[in-house]
């Protein structure tokens, strides 16, 4: 045992302990790639197609949450009601956390699990969540500038926890000898997977892709992941086959 920690959250206790211990063997070769789209309809989606649904715990439990902090304002400073109210919302936010975590762990684990090669792309979640600057005319008088629907993106993303997922996933993934990789993330969205070409700009109402360069249709996430994939591998796009919705990869 190199180190002890005790720390405290709230009413509970834990100890901590960093250990040096042999590595574990690598897991069976299974020679299996994966491309993962991170978003926030769908958790996660695959170049597979496989999504896993966002369980969103904040915002299942906001009206809990919300309840508990205008209770804890109400109560007057250094009062026993109010010590009290600050422990019933340490609690709340603590049951969300560990909700998050506990899902992030079993994801993390399939996916070391099943696959040999794991390719994210590199995203600057410290900016996707930054505010919007204010915006004031001639006159100094502030315009709309989309802060609330910023700010409802922003607490959503940051619900999903996409950066301390993607962490998780490298540290089981070096343990068991998986690759993990992370890529520009540049038009990973507006490209076509079929054929490589840039489409039409895509807010984020827009969920499926529809080339009008060769006709493929998709769901905008797989086509994300498909990309994802290819840039991960260094390849470029694969030469297609379109029947209506489906895309197969010529021999």
């Amino acid at each position: 045992m190199k180190i002890c920690t005790i720390k405290r959250e709230g009413d509970c206790w834990y100890v901590v302990f960093t250990c040096k211990i042999e590595a574990q063997t690598r897991l069976p070769y299974t020679d299996l790639v994966i491309g993962i789209d991170m978003g926030l309809k769908h958790f996660m989606t695959d170049s597979n197609g496989d999504v896993v649904d966002n369980p969103r715990f904040f915002r299942t439990s906001h009206g809990k949450l919300k309840k508990n902090q205008q209770r804890l304002a109400k109560k007057k400073r250094t009062s026993h009601r109010r010590k009290k109210a600050v422990r019933l919302v340490a609690k709340a936010h603590k049951k969300v956390r560990n909700q998050r975590c506990d899902f992030h762990h079993k994801q993390a684990r399939i996916l070391v699990s099943t696959f040999e090669t794991i390719v994210f792309e590199d995203l600057s979640i410290h900016y996707m969540v930054k505010r919007p600057k204010a915006k004031q005319d001639e006159k100094g008088n502030y315009l709309p500038n989309g802060a609330s629907a910023k700010g409802g993106l922003n607490k959503s993303i940051l619900d999903a926890g996409w950066g301390n997922f993607i962490e998780l996933v490298k540290h089981k993934a070096e343990w068991a000898g998986v690759t993990v990789m992370q890529v520009d993330p540049e038009k990973t969205s507006q490209m076509c997977s079929a054929c490589g070409k840039e489409g039409e700009h895509k807010d984020l109402s827009i969920r499926t892709h529809m080339c009008v360069h060769c006709g493929v249709v998709l769901d905008r996430d797989h086509n994300a992941a498909l990309n994802i994939l290819d840039r991960g591998l260094g390849r470029s796009p694969r030469e297609t086959v379109t029947t209506g919705t489906f895309r197969e990869t010529a021999a």
